[in-house]
């Protein structure tokens, strides 16, 4: 096994750089990173769902009382 790599560029949100094997497998690399989105998408839908139902029922409580 070569021990030669490859420095990738990612950016502001990958801080900076990453070192992978040359030699390593791309699609199962692709597919963490968009397991890793994917993860991050049912966060927020989760955190926009909570803060909807709790506006709604600040909304509904203040204009009962």
């Amino acid at each position: 096994m070569s021990d030669e790599k490859i420095t990738i560029e990612t950016g502001d949100a990958g801080k900076g750089t990453s070192e992978i094997a040359k030699d390593a497998n791309t699609e199962e690399l692709e597919e963490r990173a968009l397991s890793v989105f994917s993860s991050e998408r049912n966060e927020d839908m989760t955190a926009l769902v909570l803060s909807l139902v709790t506006t709604f029922i600040v909304m509904l409580f203040t204009k009962w009382l």
